[in-house]
């Protein structure tokens, strides 16, 4: 029988492999080269370095992550050694879209900024920056899209990043790279942070180290016109406290966590280790459509995470690194917007 290895935060993972094998749950941050000397097939989420060191003389035939990022994933490594590989591009792309919109609706209502009345900048138009753009245009949004790889492949429309930059706001939605032709690493970094608009918010969901933070922070303490919110961190789980303290939304890398979103992840990469194994998938969601609802933050309160990880600042009794973890092990349950009117 097939032996099967999961993180134990993938909602339905155990529901959904246990047709195909025999499941083990571990947590995915201490999972280790030992946890796997019997695992045939392995589930990891983005917290989960795989690579040789994890890997190595082991049976493992089969990796999946349930993340459309894979930076966490030695992709050279799997070839090499002809292991079989799945993720599930676009699966959280509509709860990271509405975690922006929520950010957007309460800075909004702090800064007095009618979002009718402001521009855009969308670094990244894939799965995430696109639907970002749909929704902002029906709030009647400007938005200027920056993608230099998919502006090369022919696509219309991008602007470049000094227009994007030059937005009211600006919110990131690339993927972390370190090489190629369009290295995202530090995209933003000193020079183009000092050219943010006064008054202007930066929004980072996409990776901690797209952005400069010891260059961001250094702009947030010596001025005061701009508002930033950051979901990705540099370091993560053991994250800036002091960048943290100067953010006007901060939250534990959870923009893609609806429960939508994740089940969907778990169904796109159960469906692919089916297709690998060449057998009939057996599972289906068990998610029944969404409440309605009527407006953005009564659909999702952002204030709320915002809440829970800046109680950092005030408990020196936690360990934040351990606490940051927590918050994402332990996240409650929020729906993506699909009733919403």
């Amino acid at each position: 029988m097939l032996s099967i290895t999961l993180d134990e935060n993938i909602p339905y993972a155990e529901q959904a492999f246990s047709t195909l094998g025999q499941t083990r749950l571990l947590a995915g941050r201490s999972l280790c080269h030992a946890d796997l000397q019997d695992t045939d097939i392995l589930v990891v989420r983005s917290i989960t370095k795989v690579n040789a060191q994890l890997l190595r003389g082991t049976p493992v035939r089969f990796v999946a992550t349930a993340t459309a990022g894979f930076d966490h994933i030695d992709l050279d490594y799997l070839r090499e050694q002809g292991i079989g590989f799945t993720r599930a591009p676009g699966c959280n792309a509509v709860s990271a879209a509405e975690y922006v919109l929520a950010a957007l609706s309460h800075w909004s209502l702090m800064r007095n900024k009618p979002l009718q009345e402001c521009s855009i900048g969308i670094i990244g138009h894939g799965n995430v920056g696109s639907r970002v753009r749909q929704l902002c245009e029906s709030k009647g949004m400007r938005c200027i899209a920056h993608d230099p790889p998919l502006q090369e492949l022919g696509h219309t429309g991008l602007h470049s990043l000094e227009a994007a930059l030059a937005c009211d706001i600006v919110t990131l939605h690339v993927p972390f790279t370190c090489t190629g032709k369009h290295p995202t690493f530090r995209l933003l970094d000193a020079a183009h942070l000092a050219t943010l608009r006064p008054g202007s918010l930066l929004l980072n969901t996409a990776r901690g180290g797209v952005v400069e933070e010891s260059a961001l922070l250094a702009r947030l303490q010596t001025r005061t016109d701009l508002d930033v919110v950051l979901d990705t961190w540099e370091n993560e789980p053991a994250i800036n406290l002091t960048l943290l303290q100067h953010t006007l939304l901060g939250t534990p890398h959870i923009a893609g966590y609806s429960l939508d979103g994740k089940v969907r992840g778990t169904k796109m990469v159960y469906g692919a280790c089916c297709e690998f194994l060449q057998v009939e998938p057996r599972w289906e969601s068990p998610l029944a459509p969404a409440e309605p609802l009527f407006s953005v933050l009564e659909a999702y309160d952002i204030r709320e995470d915002d809440r829970r990880l800046k109680a950092l600042l005030h408990d020196k009794m936690l360990d934040s690194a351990r606490y940051f973890d927590q918050l994402r092990k332990n996240y409650p349950v929020r729906r993506e917007f699909s009733g919403l009117s």
